[in-house]
């Protein structure tokens, strides 16, 4: 089975979901003129856009090829590479002459990376957490403000006691 073109298969697909190469690019969160590109085949999608319309893409034949198509492009950007068997691994993980150390078929290189991705995700959860309480405390501020600003536009006297008050100067 000949592989296609990946112009060939974003076109494909933008057709698919009714959608002009503006849309796509809407969609996307590209330009018109990269949509362009890749339908012409000047420049590929890069692989976080392919994923993306793959979200997009209903399935069928198109998401096949577009599976197909990410495939290949995570082969060509980020290739595994082949690493030997060692019998012996230093604490660091690597193997005696230096390298990546296969252990029981499993690569240290990459648990140490996936432990390091790991880490990375729960420190932004711990910041997205952090900042969702902030809104929450923000939006609870900005809710009490516009009360205090109703009941100031009906004439009513303001919540807080040390705000000023408007002073009486009518005599009896």
């Amino acid at each position: 089975m000949e592989a296609n073109s990946p112009g060939r298969v974003v076109r494909r697909i933008r057709n698919k979901l009714g959608v002009s190469q503006e849309g796509l690019a809407r969609l996307l969160n590209a330009t018109k003129g990269a949509i362009q590109h890749w339908e012409r085949g000047r420049n590929n999608p890069d692989l976080a856009r392919l994923n993306a319309l793959r979200q997009l893409c209903p399935a069928g034949p198109e998401r096949r090829e577009l599976d197909s198509l990410i495939k290949q492009t995570q082969a060509r950007v980020a290739p595994l590479a082949m690493f030997e068997p060692v019998k012996s691994v230093r604490k660091d993980g690597a193997g005696a002459n230096g390298g990546p150390a296969a252990v029981g078929g499993t690569f240290v290189y990459l648990r140490r990376e996936n432990h390091r991705l790991q880490h990375q995700v729960a420190r932004l959860e711990t910041l997205v957490k952090r900042r969702t309480e902030r809104l929450k405390i923000l939006e609870n501020l900005a809710t009490e403000l516009q009360r205090e600003m109703a009941k100031l536009r009906a004439g009513q006297p303001p919540l807080d006691a040390s705000a000023p008050q408007p002073l009486n100067l009518a005599k009896d």
